[in-house]
């Protein structure tokens, strides 16, 4: 998909994108395995990337033969600890959103409680206007909802907007929502994610398709 001409709205996503909260996550998930005895690594880290807590929290269950809803519980009450004492932006994030020429918002596969903690904790919540959680849609990502969701609050048709994804769930859901995809990867990707890949926030390529 070519960038739309105008670019008449942004839709970021939130965790390991706009704020380091990757770390807290995955210190979260190793903790759901390292205190079973069970191994923590890479493989387990990128199938968790850009997934709602709640679908990997099911996915943790099913591998360690307990009830959903306890590791749910678990997980998020772990999640919450982590994300308080440790959100900070990602390097580029404020330089940017205060220097957004066009309407935005973030569209996160977080729960609205989390996302509000880690919006918060990382100094954001004041540059971020609109934002839409998986708790205000029926599917989270890879389905469209957030990002449709995101569009219709901020009154422009997907095909006029641009989404900006660090995982391969994330930029799934914003191509199956129709916008364009910027993808800042921070975990495997393949060429065909995104309509451009960059390597940080401050790549000249990406302020060029923010408007």
């Amino acid at each position: 998909m070519q960038r739309p001409d105008p670019v008449r709205a942004v839709v970021f996503d939130f965790d390991g994108l706009l704020a380091d909260t990757e770390k807290p996550w995955g210190v979260a998930e190793s903790a759901m395995f390292t205190t079973r005895g069970l191994h923590y690594g890479e493989a387990e880290r990128n199938l968790f990337l850009g997934a709602a807590a709640a679908d990997a929290a099911a996915i943790m269950a099913d591998r360690f033969g307990e009830p959903r809803p306890d590791v749910l519980a678990e997980f998020i009450a772990r999640a919450r600890q982590e994300l308080s004492a440790d959100s900070e932006p990602m390097p580029g994030a404020v330089a940017m959103l205060s220097g957004m020429r066009v309407p935005y918002a973030i569209a996160s596969n977080t729960q609205r409680d989390l996302l509000d903690l880690s919006l918060a904790a990382s100094g954001l919540d004041a540059l971020v206007p609109l934002s839409v959680s998986s708790s205000e849609v029926a599917a989270p990502k890879p389905a469209p909802d957030v990002y449709l969701r995101a569009c219709e609050l901020l009154g422009v048709a997907p095909s006029d907007a641009v989404a900006v994804e660090d995982s391969r769930t994330g930029a799934a859901a914003a191509r199956a929502a129709g916008l364009a995809v910027v993808m800042v990867p921070s975990g495997p990707y393949q060429p065909g994610d995104a309509d451009l890949i960059v390597n940080s926030l401050a790549d000249p390529a990406l302020a060029g398709w923010l408007g």
